[in-house]
């Protein structure tokens, strides 16, 4: 071999080796994205003083995947903060198969728990680019700091995170797991300094409106109440949430049916089992939101038909009868 040709051939593996290099440099530099779905709160840092009320929403990200269901386990400083309600009016989550509750968990480490499950029909695959709303909000935490005193020297930090138990399905039909990350929240507590701020009543002054429209169902079936009758029913607040709902079953004076007794409202949850099992009472069904907004529903019964007035062609008959019998004994 020449030694033209020799550093010709050399020429060529080297640019082959510089080629291979480059790639190799490339796909090492670039960082390796996993898509996984993301619970975080918001807002994930604050300052906040004795006797103060805030709202932390508990968000999620999707990363493009679609999923249909989500069970979020949370943890918090109890010896500094507390829970006081829990906000769902907003949750994309439709089916609650856990509604939000708050136990103590640890009572030694002085740690909170808020815990909820639920799902979404026809899945969830993120916020909508240009949607004004809050599309991505699971729910509201609203924490008080009661009023204690701050030491100087003492670091207060309130820490809220995620369990490991939290998990968000992928919607795929199969119920994979999706691969999930998770974003807590860290808040400082500072010394008094101002009149305690209550986020949460703040949001209920400015709710105005009245709970979403709804209907009451009639059911009956055998593996419920004994076969006897219910009614379900269920609406949602987008601002503050729905409180409670409240029944009255009447007849058409306003009284419980065969008494003379005035019906009053009373608070029930669905599904709830008719007192007056004879079907004939107007049921009424009131919702009302945390900021007392009121949407009733109303369901009344069939009218049934009246019964045929057999005694007016049995009074006409004999009417015709007399007088025929008149006609008769004066044409004689």
């Amino acid at each position: 071999m020449s030694f033209n040709k020799f550093l010709q051939q050399v020429s060529i593996n080297f640019n082959q080796f510089l080629q291979v290099s480059i790639v190799a440099l490339i796909l090492f530099c670039i960082p390796v994205f996993a898509f996984a779905a993301i619970l975080y709160l918001e807002p994930s840092s604050n300052q906040y003083q004795p006797g103060d009320t805030f709202i932390v929403d508990i968000k999620i990200d999707t990363e493009g995947e679609c999923i249909n269901a989500v069970e979020a386990n949370l943890s918090f400083s109890q010896d500094i903060l507390k829970v006081v309600d829990f906000n769902k009016g907003n949750s994309i989550l439709i089916l609650w198969v856990e509604m939000p509750s708050t136990v103590n968990m640890n009572t030694i480490n002085c740690e909170g728990l808020v815990s909820f499950s639920g799902g979404i029909p026809g899945g969830y695959c993120g916020r909508i680019s240009g949607d004004p709303g809050p599309s991505d909000s699971l729910g509201k935490m609203i924490f008080r700091i009661p009023g204690m005193i701050v030491g100087e020297s003492k670091e207060n930090l309130a820490e809220i995170k995620f369990l490991d138990t939290s998990q968000v399905l992928l919607n795929d039909g199969l119920g994979t797991k999706a691969k999930l990350n998770t974003q807590g929240a860290v808040f400082e507590i500072v010394e008094k300094i101002e009149s305690p701020k209550d986020e949460w009543q703040e949001e209920i002054k400015k709710d105005n409106v009245l709970p979403e429209p709804f209907e009451i169902e009639i059911r009956q079936e055998p593996a419920i109440f004994e076969g006897k009758y219910f009614i379900t029913f269920f609406t949602v607040d987008k601002q503050t949430g729905i409180d409670y709902y409240e029944i009255l079953e009447v007849d058409e004076r306003g009284y419980q049916r065969g008494t003379t007794q005035k019906a009053e409202w009373k608070k029930i949850k669905s599904p709830y089992l008719l007192e007056d099992q004879t079907f004939q009472s107007i049921i009424k069904v009131k919702a009302v939101d945390k900021a007392g907004n009121e949407r009733i529903a109303e369901y009344t019964p069939p009218t049934k038909p009246r019964p045929f007035p057999w005694w007016v062609i049995i009074l006409i008959s004999f009417g015709i009868i007399i007088w025929a019998i008149w006609q008769k004994i004066f044409k004689k």
